[in-house]
């Protein structure tokens, strides 16, 4: 009997515990309502005559030049934003560098047999060369990653006969945009693949300008000893798997440099709305576009021109230091498309801070029909266009841009790069690692 009221006394104290938590639930949940009925709501912008204002249609023909808001707004208020800097890993500590030496990291060659090695080394991976006082003719680099040593070869001493036969991991950087190129990337896969041993190997392709590459897929796994394809252009072979899509960089073959941030000097005013240095190819987009810049009186009392008939494979030292002045002092660097639409004048004038405007129409050939496919998935700061006659709503625009604006448009562009050069080094290094030392 005094159980069964022991009992019954727990189960009505039990009861009220209950009841008092759920009516402090509700009343909590009744304020935290009243509280968002409370808030003030916004209301539609309305006309005069009591309708909602609807926001205009974009027309036919607009375009968007890639402007962000927030940059202008804070243009206008000459707030300076923050400055993206790489952190650089320093190797000098005694300790970490006995540690490194008592493990065996793997060591992966790079050897440059075409000019987007030095891309790939100087810009991207921002290596140091010397001469090499064991292979004449020939330089030498070294980075040490967290899992792997880089150990880069370049120079007309760098030959089958010279280099050192016990790699396992290499990346054979060549060129493969004409017949003749393709004739020597071909001997020294030939060559390679011949060793008793052959290499592990990431093929880094400057590609053919049409996309004609099937000659490579003769020498990719389980045909050859490469296992993984870095290649330029828009070539419909890039799987993410075995193809993977690589930048053209800038024309490092006629010595272009790397451009420090102090030469951008993005608060003084630049001479130039825009430059135009190119080729003149007959039948091509570039006659009209320099037609219009020497004929529109704005364009042609504020741009640079320089044109010329007939390509040129080289620089002299004068030509080049013109060019690299053009493009500091201009606020935007007109890039018609060539044998194919993606060109080196684009990523030369990021590297400048000058916004590029491309012609983005897709060429003759064998490539993807959208065009800058690796680009555009980085969100680059350009001005996309497909026809050069939306050009004078651009030159207009320009001249209502203030100097704030143009200043930080130009911080703007020289950031974007230097982070999308970031992103290519991680990349490279990911793929290596997964690819190359992790293959199988």
């Amino acid at each position: 009997m005094v159980l069964r009221r022991i009992l019954l006394g727990m189960c009505l104290i039990q009861f009220a515990i209950t009841a008092y938590l759920a009516l402090c639930i509700y009343n909590s949940a009744y304020s935290s309502v009243k509280g968002v009925k409370n808030l003030p709501q916004l209301k539609a912008q309305r006309n005069k005559d009591g309708t909602d204002r609807k926001q205009p249609a974009k027309k036919n023909g607009e375009f968007d030049i890639g402007e962000n808001q927030a940059a202008i707004v804070m243009a206008q208020q000459d707030v300076k934003p923050h400055v993206v800097r790489d952190i650089e890993v320093k190797w000098n500590d005694a300790a970490q560098a006995k540690l490194l030496a008592s493990v065996d990291i793997p060591v992966v060659e790079v050897w440059g047999k075409a000019a987007i090695g030095s891309y790939l080394w100087q810009h991207i991976l921002e290596g140091e060369e010397s001469l090499d006082e064991t292979m004449p003719g020939a330089t030498v680099g070294e980075l040490r990653m967290p899992a792997f040593v880089l150990r880069y070869r370049s120079g007309p001493g760098v030959i089958p006969e010279t280099v050192p036969r016990d790699v396992k991991y290499l990346v054979l950087v060549v060129n493969g945009r004409t017949p003749e190129k393709i004739k020597d990337a071909k001997q020294w896969l030939n060559e390679l693949k011949m060793w008793d041993m052959p290499p592990e190997i990431l093929l880094v392709m400057l590609g053919n300008e049409k996309c004609d590459n099937e000659w490579v897929l003769n020498y990719v796994s389980p045909k050859g000893p490469v296992v993984t394809v870095l290649l330029t252009y828009d070539d419909p072979r890039v799987d993410q798997k075995i193809f993977y899509q690589w930048p053209l960089g800038v024309a490092t073959y006629r010595q272009f440099p790397v451009i420090e941030e102090e030469q951008v000097s993005p608060e003084a005013p630049r001479k130039y709305v825009c430059n135009l240095r190119v080729t003149l190819h007959p039948n091509s987009s570039r006659i009209a576009l320099h037609k219009f810049l020497k004929n529109d009186g704005y364009a042609s009392n504020n741009c640079f021109i320089s044109v010329r008939e007939k390509w040129l494979p080289n620089e002299t030292p004068e030509s080049m230091n013109e060019y690299v002045w053009s493009l500091l002092q201009s606020d935007l660097t007109l890039s018609p498309a060539g044998m194919n639409t993606e060109t080196y004048r684009v990523y030369e004038a990021m590297s400048a801070g000058s916004t590029p405007v491309i012609e983005d129409v897709a060429t003759p050939g064998h490539c993807d029909t959208s065009p800058w496919r690796l680009l555009k998935k980085h969100g680059p700061p350009a001005i996309f266009v497909k026809s050069w006659e939306q050009l004078p709503k651009i030159l207009a625009k320009e001249r209502r841009f203030s100097k704030q604006y143009k200043a930080l448009r130009r911080l703007r562009v020289f950031q974007w790069y230097e982070w999308f050069k970031l992103k290519m080094r991680d990349r490279f290094i990911a793929i290596i690692s997964s690819n190359l030392i992790h293959h199988g």
